[in-house]
């Protein structure tokens, strides 16, 4: 066997090698149009999680007219606060494109204080100096989206670009006390009552990394100002803003076909004014922490 004989073999079986892998990829392509262009049917995706932040959360009311200052778990309270934050989420599939996104997180946060640095005016209240202060907020979130996935991309269409849009709530219920004296007329506890959802929309990315594993980030905004609730409150009409901020980074491992483990850093960030005839209140939180919890996949 010759010197031409081997070279000719040896381009023989190149050309076979990169021939079979083009139709390899060929066969992927064809086989992920052919999946994208059936009806999907319908999915459920429900995932639980606990939420581990840095927080801060700041709160400042003014009543009769007169001004209220903030009050701040950093500032004002001793030590670190302590609570409760977790979460759900249920996604409703019923196309490769669309979907359907309820989701509830709840916040419980409680904090002491033995002693005042300054005067503090809340609520039509005044807590003076080394005034024993405690403080407790409730804050639930309540959202539902709409999500397209607009394209993808890849050979087996593992990339995927999707928006989101819809509304938030928040029922907002904090109470200040103290054990230095009483606190009467129900001035220890403020409620939102008069807030309505508002909108929020964003971006986001998915890419499955392997057939188990998944990772994705998304963003979502909300900007609304002076937004009248058609409420009323001392004879006027009551209006709100809002200002918001969500970003998630996640990362999904399918342990089996039904049943996964979820790790996100999750960044929170809502600044609400309610004002109106003598009452305003402001009300900010932000966080920042990775959920914790898993996701059941039907």
């Amino acid at each position: 066997m010759n010197f031409r004989v081997i070279v000719l073999m040896l381009l023989c079986a190149s050309c076979a090698s990169l021939y079979a892998q083009g139709m390899s990829e060929d066969y992927v392509e064809a086989r992920t149009d052919a999946k994208y262009s059936k009806p999907y049917g319908f999915g459920i995706e429900w995932d639980l999680y606990g939420y581990i932040p840095y927080f801060e959360q700041m709160q400042k009311v003014r009543a009769e007219g007169l001004p209220g200052d903030r009050i701040g778990n950093t500032k004002d309270l001793d030590g670190t606060p302590i609570g409760f934050f977790g979460g759900t989420d249920i996604r409703f599939r019923f196309s490769w494109h669309d979907s359907i996104e309820i989701g509830y997180n709840a916040y419980y946060v409680r904090a002491f204080s033995d002693g005042l640095d300054e005067t503090k005016r809340w609520n039509g209240i005044s807590y003076g100096p080394d005034t024993d202060l405690d403080y407790g907020a409730d804050y639930h979130e309540f959202r539902i989206l709409y999500r397209r996935d607009l394209f993808r991309l890849g050979l087996s269409k593992s990339f995927t670009f999707f928006v989101k849009a819809g509304l938030e709530y928040a029922y907002i219920n904090t109470q200040v006390g103290s054990d230095t004296f009483k606190v009467t007329e129900d001035r220890d506890q403020e409620q939102f009552r008069e807030l309505l959802p508002w909108w929020t929309a964003g971006v986001g990315i998915e890419i499955d990394v392997t057939s188990d594993i998944r990772i994705g980030a998304e963003a979502r905004a909300t900007y609304e100002v002076g937004f009248t609730t058609l409420q009323e409150r001392d004879n006027n009409d009551m209006k709100q803003s809002v200002v918001g901020l969500t970003g998630l980074a996640s990362f999904e491992w399918k342990v089996v076909d039904w049943f996964v483990l979820i790790a996100r850093v999750h960044y929170r960030y809502l600044k609400v004014r309610l004002y109106g005839g003598y009452r305003q209140d402001n009300f900010l939180w932000y966080s920042v922490g990775p959920d914790i919890g898993f996701g059941l996949r039907f």
